[in-house]
């Protein structure tokens, strides 16, 4: 009850049963999952066995054919140590399963957060947008971390969902086109009906959201 997640998501639980004269932005930032890989027992329970854990898939090689500087900011240990130390103090299957266990922690809170929405009287007409802001390698490039180039860094969960009420959008479906995070801010100016602002680097999602494929 006490961490940080947990208390911002009562917080939201709260506005969500309030009642608002206007329409309102409700912005729930989450820390986990995040170093250090802090999570509440229950969360590390779900994952029983170390031996069951599964390691990403790495190759041995995988950094002979890039030059010297990406090697040295592959092995660097710029946020989170080193896979070197990792691997030799035997931790490799624990610090993945700290992150899983921090990604079910978060992960619970969200369904906290989702359930009170879906009993609120703002569930028929509340647009809901998620997203990460960066990746997070585990052992992949022999990199522990973000800041790099690869996909394990630069990619991120975006999920939205439109209001139930909202019968001109398509549910449940996958878009392939790649899209940036700069795109938010035009996508949710669009979606609140505001007036355009220009000198955005970002482009709205919308025709993607009404069109996924």
């Amino acid at each position: 009850e006490e961490m940080g997640d947990t208390r911002i998501t009562d917080w939201a639980m709260v506005q969500l049963k309030s009642t608002h004269e206007k329409p309102f932005f409700l912005g729930v930032g989450y820390y986990r999952p995040h170093i250090p890989l802090f999570a509440p027992r229950q969360d590390f329970d779900v994952y029983p066995g170390i031996e069951d854990i599964q390691l990403p898939r790495i190759l041995s090689n995988d950094l002979e054919d890039i030059g010297a500087s990406g090697k040295d900011w592959a092995l660097g240990p710029i946020t989170a140590g080193s896979h070197q130390i990792v691997e030799e103090s035997n931790q490799w299957k624990e610090a993945v399963r700290a992150y899983l266990a921090c990604v079910t922690y978060v992960d619970r809170q969200l369904g906290r957060l989702l359930h009170q929405l879906e009993n609120s009287s703002h569930a028929k007409n509340t647009w809901i947008v998620l997203w990460s802001d960066h990746g997070w390698h585990l052992g992949e490039k022999q990199h522990w971390g973000k800041w790099t180039g690869w996909r394990e860094s630069t990619r991120v969960p975006l999920i939205m969902v439109p209001p139930l009420e909202n019968l001109d959008v398509i549910r449940g479906k996958h878009c392939d086109e790649p899209v940036s995070l700069l795109d938010l801010y035009p996508t949710i100016v669009e979606i609140c009906q505001l007036p355009k602002k220009n000198g955005l680097s970002g482009i709205s999602l919308m025709p993607l959201v009404k069109a996924p494929d």
